[in-house]
């Protein structure tokens, strides 16, 4: 299992030279991406490429990139505005759909090979439409996707239609083949209850995880090791399964933007050493 960071712990900042330092000197050198304005400029060909030669100048990859499900920080904050393939308005899916698809070529362009995707938002009530909606959703973003040369992965988001038998059976019935894989969330599966059999029922499309942690009650996105996870069990799973993929750190910036980037991720990364020391020691 290797261990990449999201993004995501910065997204109150723009990923300029400063970020981008401070990235270099993290320790992480491939990054999941988390795709929403103005944190990466995702929506310009133009400006995405010349992020990327940024990202590659000081040393950074892209392994995988999270799809967006809100157009910008500021518009999400203040304005509460959202993206959903879920969502009961025709127009409002339509606008989730091509952000998501733009997300893939975006990922293809930064060289990520995998695309994470939520089905609407956490809480969400699932109704059959719904369902019907998240499967039109994810029939259209596959061959997109395809084409993309990148691998679409659903995720477990806190929700009763994302729970990984609901995604399971949702796959099973429009993708045989198994072009679309998993990303379980390891602390949405904690809050949700038991965290090893719902990363037990993922392994046979598991392709991805989220770390983080939480007292089993809050999604609180906490380094892992400072929460309840059980983490021998969680790891002896992975391991017994063979599991060699990648491992995105998703961890939340509780100070909201007020620190400097080299700041945050010291201060979190370093909450995240004990766990690396003890469950994933580097080989001699």
């Amino acid at each position: 299992m290797e261990l990449t960071l999201s993004t995501h712990l910065l997204v109150y900042h723009e990923l300029r030279s400063q970020a981008l330092v401070a990235l270099e000197g993290s320790g992480y050198a491939q990054l999941e991406l988390w795709l929403a304005e103005p944190h990466v400029p995702w929506r310009s060909a133009e400006a995405l490429d010349g992020f990327y030669r940024r990202l590659q100048d000081h040393g950074l990859g892209v392994s995988s990139v999270h799809l967006p499900f809100y157009p910008s920080v500021p518009q999400l904050i203040e304005q509460n505005v959202r993206w959903s393939l879920i969502d009961p308005q025709h127009q409002a899916r339509q606008e989730a759909l091509q952000a998501a698809a733009d997300g893939i070529h975006a990922a293809a362009q930064c060289g990520a090979s995998e695309a994470v995707l939520h089905l609407g938002w956490q809480g969400d009530t699932w109704t059959e439409s719904s369902a019907a909606w998240a499967r039109e959703g994810v029939l259209g973003l596959m061959p997109v996707a395809r084409q993309a040369g990148v691998r679409l992965l659903l995720e477990n988001i806190i929700s009763s239609g994302t729970r990984v038998q609901k995604l399971m059976e949702l796959l099973e019935e429009i993708d045989p083949q198994r072009e679309v894989g998993l990303c379980v969330d390891l602390g949405h599966a904690h809050v949700e209850g038991d965290v090893v059999e719902e990363l037990r029922l993922a392994l046979p499309r598991l392709a991805h995880l989220h770390l983080h942690d939480n007292d089993g009650h809050q999604d609180a996105h906490l380094a892992p090791g400072k929460g309840t996870i059980p983490w021998a069990e969680v790891l002896a799973v992975l391991h017994q399964a063979g599991y060699s993929g990648k491992a995105a750190l998703e961890l939340r910036d509780y100070q909201r933007g007020s620190l400097e980037e080299a700041e945050v991720l010291r201060h979190y990364l370093n909450e995240v050493d004990d766990f690396r020391r003890q469950w994933l020691p580097t080989p001699t």
